[in-house]
């Protein structure tokens, strides 16, 4: 699936995965279509990762997360990532409410944050 997932057309050309996508395999597959890999690095028995292997582990995760929290905001509190609606438009127009839903939910919590702070 992942060459399904890559776009030529992309304005960068960064690819960030967890380590499941790790392996020779994908790193042939990404420098041929001109990608720069942000995949996590994996360790295995016997031989762990270094600790500079470790902490760009966590960078890297620190980055991910916060797109990992839009899908998991959508999943546990907007009722999930499965779409029942039929035809392409009712599609776009029910996702779009859903994301200007999330950036409004967003914002109210991020300026509620600065409140308190300030």
């Amino acid at each position: 699936m992942l060459p399904r997932l890559l776009d030529p057309e992309n304005e960068h050309d960064y690819v960030w995965a967890d380590s499941a996508y790790s392996g020779e395999c994908f790193e042939n597959l990404l420098s041929l279509g001109g990608f720069e890999s942000l995949i996590h690095e994996k360790g295995a028995r016997n031989h762990p990762l270094s600790d500079a292997a470790r902490e760009l582990n966590r960078v890297k995760s620190s980055i991910r997360a916060c797109v990992e929290h839009v899908f998991g905001c959508m999943t546990i509190s907007m009722g999930g990532k499965l779409t029942r609606k039929i035809g392409l438009e009712r599609n776009e127009a029910w996702w779009g409410l859903k994301n200007l839903t999330f950036n409004f939910l967003r914002y109210l919590q991020r300026s509620s944050h600065i409140a308190v702070v300030a």
